[in-house]
């Protein structure tokens, strides 16, 4: 029996045809330089690479600047018309807020990439000062009006901010940004000495579903999905700009995502058409342990 793949705009053959003309060209590795690079997994004109030196799996080439506004102009509005993934959505906010708190419990908060600021939201007023960025102009107006959350709008890499921050938030966010490492590193100077830098629910690039799937792994979605970081990766990157990790996990069992006994019996039935060489029978995989990947890492004192 074939996994459903339940239907998504970003996928949609009109969309994909339309940012055709808009390809980049091949880049280094992000995250070492290294020109080494190895095919890991392919969907029409976009293949992520693997680099052979360091291990870290991007989308490469991928879409120009233009194609990438062009990607995101309704992106915020197609993810308000999934009622069930809302509310799944929903349940994962409070689920990382609390995953968090278990490390600080108040202060100021910047949300890098908060969208709408759902999952800012959830953080209690009375305990927390919280700010957003956002690089859509309609997302930052919901979030507004919604919720009375200040959000900027614009690329944070074009945006000055004075303020220095508690804990700044990435969740969902650096697997899609384009050139990842100048944007942590700036992420890391927002937060003052001894704050926490927070990422979750990014795809995880050592990710054993990844390695089964490839291509058809339920979370490389190459127009959005850009850059697959491991905790390993992650930990080599923000010790540059003087962040050390402080404490990860890769959510599951606790999730709305989550049925085990389906999941795990799907999984084996995949490995084995796989390896019989039936793999075309597979549409997309199932939720998967170690997927995704939630990190904490503390700005050094001083």
């Amino acid at each position: 029996m074939c996994n459903p793949a339940p239907p998504s705009p970003f996928e949609s053959n009109e969309l994909w045809e339309r940012l055709r003309s808009h390809l980049d060209g091949v880049q280094p590795c992000r995250v070492c330089g290294s020109n080494d690079l190895e095919p890991w997994a392919r969907k029409q004109y976009l293949e992520a690479k693997r680099c052979t030196v360091c291990g870290m799996i991007s989308v490469n080439p991928h879409l120009t600047r233009a194609g990438v506004d062009l990607f995101y102009a309704h992106y915020f509005q197609f993810r308000q018309e999934t009622s069930r993934l809302n509310e799944q959505r929903a349940i994962m906010y409070q689920l990382d807020r609390d995953w968090i708190q278990v490390f600080i419990q108040g202060g100021s908060v910047l949300d890098v990439g908060c969208s709408g600021g759902f999952f800012l939201n959830t953080f209690p007023p009375d305990r927390w000062e919280r700010e957003g960025v956002e690089i859509t102009q309609d997302a930052a107006d919901f979030g507004r009006e919604q919720f009375g959350i200040p959000i900027r709008v614009g690329d944070l890499m074009e945006l000055t901010i004075e303020k220095r921050f508690d804990l700044v938030t990435l969740r969902g966010v650096i697997e899609h940004v384009p050139d990842p490492i100048p944007y942590l590193e700036k992420c890391a100077s927002l937060l003052k000495p001894g704050g926490l830098l927070y990422i979750t629910a990014t795809p995880a690039g050592d990710a054993f579903a990844f390695d089964v799937y490839r291509e058809k792994w339920i979370l490389f979605t190459p127009l959005e999905h850009i850059h697959f970081f491991t905790h390993r990766l992650l930990t080599e990157v923000l010790h540059r700009f003087g962040l050390r990790p402080l404490a990860h996990h890769y959510p599951y069992a606790e999730t709305p995502y989550a049925q085990p006994e389906t999941d795990f019996r799907t999984i084996r039935e995949d490995i084995a058409r796989i390896q019989q060489g039936q793999g075309e029978q597979i549409t997309r995989s199932v939720p998967f342990p170690g997927s995704m990947l939630t990190a904490a890492f503390k700005k050094e004192d001083g």
